[in-house]
């Protein structure tokens, strides 16, 4: 599986280096509703959250082709964040969208459904099956639970909050319910940002430390993406010295459940 890596700090640069490698022009040709996919996980900014400047330049490109009422931007901030309204009104990819007049939407007060898979039961906003092109903008960062947040991690915003609690908890496997995820709703690409990263921890509230890295990822395989950025993480953070890519729980469930998918 093909992706674009580049050591880099010029964002900007990437993603419309990103959009023409990856052909998006093309893809979202024929597409009727887009959805952009950040990560805003709680109200501290970049790198916690999707950095402003990778949405600016994602809808400079899309408006190109697109009106702005068919792209949405949104998530579903962390159960333990504080007010997910408010986060997301007050976050500055916020400010970006109304820009463009673009909507950025707080996904946990949206209507779900309800969808079981291999023993998960998953409440996921009605919204997100009416995107036929899906474009996940996650930042790389260890996370404390999971060991690394990144590609496949990303859409664990389409949980409802009390899920996102429930698989937290030692109930269920979270590593499995990131990847069921993926196969519920398939991502079209990926932009990784991986320039700045938290390392022990995914938040600074929960102990993350920033550092530089340096690096952008993009492509259409959160499996192959993550593998790389795992690679990456491990060159800077000590807790992640001696664990190996077999002992990452996410890589695990994928081998089992999406690698042949």
């Amino acid at each position: 599986m093909e992706i674009l890596l580049k050591k880099t700090q010029k964002r900007r640069e990437f993603i419309k280096e990103a959009f023409l490698w990856g052909k998006i022009y093309d893809k979202i040709k024929n597409k009727k509703k887009i959805l952009l996919k950040p990560n805003i996980v709680s109200y501290e900014e970049y790198p916690t959250t999707t950095h402003p400047e990778t949405i600016e330049e994602c809808l400079k490109l899309l408006v190109e082709m697109k009106k702005q009422e068919e792209i949405v931007v949104a998530d579903g901030p962390a159960f333990d964040a504080g007010n997910s309204d408010k986060i997301i009104q007050n976050h500055p990819i916020k400010k970006v969208c109304d820009a463009f007049g673009v909507l950025c939407l707080n996904l946990n007060r949206l209507p779900k459904r309800k969808i079981k898979m291999e023993g998960y039961t998953f409440l996921i906003p009605k919204i997100i099956f009416e995107f036929d092109y899906v474009i996940s903008l996650p930042v790389l960062k260890t996370h404390r639970i999971c060991k690394i947040t990144g590609a496949f991690k990303n859409q664990y915003g389409f949980l409802s909050p009390k899920r996102k609690l429930y698989y937290h908890l030692p109930f269920k496997d979270i590593n499995k319910a990131i990847v069921l995820l993926n196969k519920i709703k398939k991502i079209d690409f990926f932009i990784v940002d991986a320039i700045k990263t938290l390392i022990f921890a995914q938040e600074k509230r929960h102990g993350g430390k920033e550092r530089n890295l340096g690096y952008m990822l993009a492509g259409k395989d959160p499996f192959e993406l993550d593998k790389i950025g795992f690679r990456l993480l491990k060159e800077i953070d000590p807790s992640l010295a001696k664990i190996e890519e077999k002992d990452i729980p996410q890589f695990i469930w994928a081998k089992k459940l999406w690698q042949n998918t």
